[in-house]
């Protein structure tokens, strides 16, 4: 009994919790096996872990589980011609290692009972700690409606910005037209926030803002980082300036809607 506890306290310094974790992650083939559940060492691994407490499932299994809330199988393979030596690794979703088993081996010749007895060996430690991980089904019930009710709070954000969004229409909006082209303009203090309408023509989006200098009815146009002196002549019409194809300087009139 002694000699049990000293191994143990040697292969896990920390004594981590395994009941903590959600899961353990059984491969369907390790590096040294030439193919899946080769000599069944996957299936026996996967029936002894649900017999110690564990919920050991497949990958096909995990489907939506978060992988940090899971521990990862793995197996160190020492054997050589005379005997087999397996020792079994628990790992943590950053390929930590919490839990290194004391090794197990067996001198038998056929490969199957070989890797079996050794395999039980290196396991009964664990199948002593009395782990006891939560219910599997009622977990993923439970990470079901975690994600619809954050679904249900991103749909509802959404909603909300579009309706937002939708609001201005409702605001008071100066429109002014130039070679078909809309901008509608919305007071804020002493600027103007520019809005164009999107191709479905029901939403309003940021086009631009004008922002009043320190001269008397002279406004900065500022689009994409980029600025141009701008103002309103006397019949409120909305004058920008910018240059021609020759690089000439000219001023875009956007006249004032009347009717908006």
């Amino acid at each position: 009994m002694l000699v049990v506890f000293f191994s143990f306290s040697l292969s896990s310094p920390a004594q981590t919790d395994l009941s903590e974790y959600t899961y353990v992650l059984i491969p369907q083939q390790f590096e040294f096996q030439k193919g899946k559940d080769q000599y069944q060492i996957n299936t026996l691994l996967r029936h002894l872990f649900n017999k110690a407490g564990f919920n050991a499932i497949y990958d096909e299994e995990l489907k939506d589980l978060p992988r940090c809330n899971g521990l990862f199988l793995d197996l160190d393979d020492d054997s050589n011609f005379l005997n087999t030596t397996i020792q079994i690794l628990l790992k943590d979703c950053n390929n930590n290692i919490v839990y290194r088993s004391p090794p197990g081996r067996s001198k038998e010749k056929d490969y199957k009972k070989s890797y079996h007895e050794a395999i039980r060996m290196s396991f009964e430690i664990i199948g002593i700690m009395g782990v006891n991980q939560v219910d599997l089904e009622s977990f993923r019930e439970s990470i079901e409606k975690r994600d619809a009710a954050v679904a249900s709070a991103q749909t509802r954000v959404v909603k909300e910005e579009s309706m937002s969004k939708n609001s201005i229409k409702s605001k008071s909006l100066e429109a002014y037209e130039f070679n078909g082209e809309k901008l509608y303009l919305e007071s804020n203090n002493n600027d103007f926030v520019i809005y164009k309408l999107e191709k479905n023509n029901q939403d309003y989006v940021e086009y631009g803002k004008l922002i009043e200098t320190s001269r008397p009815g002279i406004y900065l146009f500022t689009k994409d980082g980029k600025s141009l002196l701008a103002n309103f002549d006397a019949e409120d019409n909305l004058l920008i300036d910018g240059v021609d194809n020759q690089g000439n300087p000219i001023q875009n009139k956007y006249q004032k809607v009347k009717d908006n």
